[in-house]
């Protein structure tokens, strides 16, 4: 379909293979004519299949919309109800503005509400006009959700949908903000293959035998009001994580130990992950709620005022930035408090490339901290530790934070805390002295020259005064710079193989490169470490066959 405008004449013309939707314009068009929100039909040609209508303004945004805007579309949706229309995609694209009236345009794929009981229906994405407003609402007012807030729950047999839905609406935790039917086969948009699809969208291996999209499925976008996070024991397996709690309660309270009944992302970043695969591209819905309701901070000055006014967040700015470039590492008492708090989405996670720093974000079952919040029109990156994760030993971490100093708006370390996180950071985290840290060593310590010997020198006398300890960092991509036993390089092989299991094959390849870097010459003669190296390039390339493959062929239905 085309559209052109010609002297305030809008001019669409249908492919013939759409005559459908040619048809299905007219008729909604023509049973709305009296309704005074739809563009009139001035022509049809029934040869070219081409419709020209009445020119009704441009897109709604900011700087149009009506002051009543809200009335008036909720005048629309009902006016839709009364007359049994689902437009089914209710966005601003197709929300108009003239001389102050809004106007609803494109019904080439809307459909009687009576039919989808009947599974009629021409989209492959149903979105139900109940909910357009919060669409709308994303689009041209300030931001009235947390994005980090935000949760994904997936209804895998629409025969269950009424159930879930009232399950929803009585539970005061939740609010939702949207809802999509999906036709079975909508996952051909990305894959063509429905089982590899699915172990995309769950992130790991899934049974063959699963039921999963099969039918037709309902997907709920929904808010998580004032989410806690605690540790939990999960359902189906031994393993405890830390969730969103009273989402991992209603999930519990729902499936009964059913499998294959529902699905609810428990956490922002798996939320933000799954939201993609039931959209065309990050820009459309449902995955742009997940990127355009991030918060922005004004200045650094507000981000850190934030920051300041919580009572429960404790936090020290460890290394800020010297350039815009760099990253800001920050030290927090609680990783997802601080998550919401800040609104920061994670940025790496695992990749097909041959090499980098990446994994899973820590929420989503992986190690990686690295995050970043909007101040402006900038991106500012965050490297997030936490109480435990292994960057220091843990009593060091404690200490660091309940000695804090507040500084220039914000809290640092104090400053014997402030040189030996430093000294402990190049000494055991980067295995070097980068250029960036000579000022501050020569200003702090008075030392005429800079050596790495003598850097660790310092650093373990005081490790040893203060009886801290040498920890292996959460984040598995920090190298181990010190020399290991064989049991522990044994321990780091391990380490490896489940990074290759879970499919971080880049990151497993960092992973044996800081070892072959940081550990003497006689691990290059070490079978098991190259039976490692094989064992991941194979996968590597196994894994990126299938993505291309899965893309056109369809191999498990």
């Amino acid at each position: 379909m085309t559209v052109s405008i010609e002297k305030n004449i809008v001019k669409k013309h249908f492919l013939k293979r759409d005559l459908s939707l040619f048809y299905n314009e007219l008729y909604w068009l023509k049973k709305f004519e009296k309704s005074q929100f739809t563009p009139k039909v001035i022509y049809e040609d029934h040869k070219n299949y081409t419709i020209h209508l009445s020119y009704v303004g441009k897109k709604i945004s900011i700087k149009n919309k009506p002051k009543n805007w809200l009335k008036q579309l909720k005048h629309i949706l009902k006016y839709l109800k009364k007359n049994n229309c689902l437009h089914s995609d209710i966005k601003p694209d197709n929300l108009l503005v003239k001389n102050k009236r809004i106007f609803l345009i494109d019904f080439a794929q809307s459909s009687k509400i009576s039919n989808l009981k009947k599974k009629i229906f021409l989209k492959k994405r149903i979105f139900f006009d109940k909910y357009s407003i919060n669409r709308i609402n994303l689009s041209i007012n300030k931001n009235l959700l947390l994005s980090n807030d935000l949760r994904v729950l997936v209804v895998w047999n629409e025969k269950n949908q009424k159930f879930i839905e009232k399950k929803i609406i009585h539970n005061k935790n939740f609010i939702i903000i949207d809802k999509i039917k999906l036709r079975k086969n909508f996952y051909t948009d990305i894959f063509k293959d429905r089982i590899f699809w699915i172990d995309q969208f769950y992130n790991k291996k899934i049974s063959k035998k699963t039921n999963k999209l099969k039918n037709d499925i309902i997907v709920y976008i929904i808010k998580s009001i004032n989410p806690i996070f605690k540790s939990n024991k999960m359902i189906f397996s031994n393993e405890s994580k830390i969730v969103d709690h009273k989402i991992f309660a209603f999930k519990k309270k729902v499936r009964k130990n059913k499998l294959g009944l529902i699905h609810i992302s428990d956490n922002f970043e798996e939320s933000k992950r799954n939201a993609f695969f039931f959209s065309k591209t990050k820009n459309d819905y449902p995955s742009k709620y997940f990127f355009k309701t991030q918060n922005i901070f004004s200045s650094k000055k507000d981000f850190f005022k934030r920051l300041n006014k919580s009572k429960k967040l404790k936090y020290v700015i460890l290394r800020n930035q010297k350039t815009e470039k760099e990253d800001i590492d920050i030290l927090v008492n609680d990783y997802f408090l601080f998550k919401r708090i800040a609104d920061c989405h994670s940025y790496k996670s695992k990749n097909l490339n041959f090499i980098s720093n990446s994994g899973d974000p820590l929420e989503d079952g992986g190690f990686k901290v690295a995050n970043y919040i909007k101040i402006k029109n900038k991106v500012i990156k965050l490297d997030v530790r936490y109480i435990g994760d292994g960057y220091f030993d843990t009593k060091w971490q404690k200490k660091i934070l309940d000695s804090r100093t507040f500084y220039q708006g914000y809290y640092i370390p104090n400053r014997e805390n402030l040189t030996y996180t430093l000294l402990y950071h190049i000494a055991y985290h980067k295995g070097q002295i980068d250029k960036k840290y000579i000022i501050f060593l020569k200003k702090i310590h008075k030392l005429k020259t800079i050596e790495f010997k003598e850097i660790m020198i310092i650093v373990n006398e005081y490790l040893k005064l203060k009886k801290y300890k040498i920890t292996r960092p959460f984040d598995l991509t920090i190298p181990i710079t010190y020399q290991l036993n064989e049991f522990s390089i044994k321990n780091e092989f391990q380490l490896v193989k489940n990074q290759i299991d879970n499919r971080n094959f880049s990151g497993a390849n960092k992973m044996i490169y800081n070892l072959l870097r940081f550990q003497k010459y006689n691990i290059y003669l070490n079978t098991e470490l190259f039976s490692l190296v094989f064992y991941n390039q194979y996968s590597l390339i196994k894994s990126k066959l299938k993505n291309v493959i899965f893309k056109y062929f369809n191999k498990n239905d």
